[in-house]
């Protein structure tokens, strides 16, 4: 089963390395579902030989985005694919909660050699049945997705549905709130051919006086059961 790590950190790229995942999905800001990454963050990927997939997204919220919004999306994946990337991970919806066609069509054209993910804003879509058949169309080569649901493992009905309805025409990568307590299960039910994870853990900082907070930082241990327990 092919394995990719989300990763927010040069801490969580080593790891990736250390373990020898197939892919990782390039972010920060893992509390938030993750914005668009440091320039030096995709630069570190590139460099350790990982097949780097970059995710666009310009700021936290929703997925419907405004003309400067997409033009900002657009340039960053323009420079990025000059640093030797494997693809982006992207996604983008109108106000009815439908896939913003013409953009994200706009985006196919913009790299043609690259592979293109559609990200979690799938799981926002109530028609996905036609969504995903507009993803083939459009060319994409996956869907990131917990099934629409907040989780995989809550998702999981659905999530075969997809699997079975998209039948190798575009890659279905379950991915959203998997666990070592939850992770056999899943794999049992879904039999999928790949899985997405960050194998983070919620930690609380208290070196400042003004932003104490809990961030989602990488956890090691985690991280080694998930990918020990995808590869069998």
């Amino acid at each position: 089963m092919l394995v990719e790590i989300c990763v927010s950190s040069i801490t969580a790229l080593n790891l990736a390395s250390k373990y020898g995942v197939d892919r990782v999905e390039v972010c920060q800001e893992l509390s938030c579902g993750g914005l668009t990454p440091s320039v030096a963050l995709v630069k570190r990927s590139v460099s350790l030989g990982l097949n780097t997939q970059v995710l666009i997204r310009p700021r936290s919220g929703d997925f419907v985005y405004n003309s400067a919004e997409k033009i900002q999306m657009m340039e960053d994946i323009v420079h990025y694919q000059k640093l030797g990337i494997q693809g982006v991970v992207v996604g983008g919806l109108n106000k009815q909660l439908a896939l913003d066609i013409s953009f994200l069509k706009r985006l196919r054209i913009l790299t043609p050699n690259i592979e293109l993910t559609f990200h979690k804003a799938f799981d926002d879509i109530d028609n996905w049945q036609e969504a995903l058949e507009q993803l083939i169309a459009i060319k994409f080569d996956r869907i990131l997705t917990a099934g629409s649901a907040v989780n995989v493992f809550e998702g999981k009905e659905r999530l075969k549905e997809m699997i079975e309805f998209a039948s190798d025409r575009i890659q279905i990568l379950p991915g959203g709130g998997l666990c070592p307590e939850n992770i056999h299960e899943v794999i049992e039910f879904l039999n999928p051919n790949a899985l997405h994870f960050s194998g983070a853990k919620k930690q609380y900082r208290d070196t400042s006086k003004y932003f104490n907070s809990e961030v989602l930082l990488v956890d090691e241990e985690k991280l080694e059961l998930l990918i020990n327990s995808s590869r069998g």
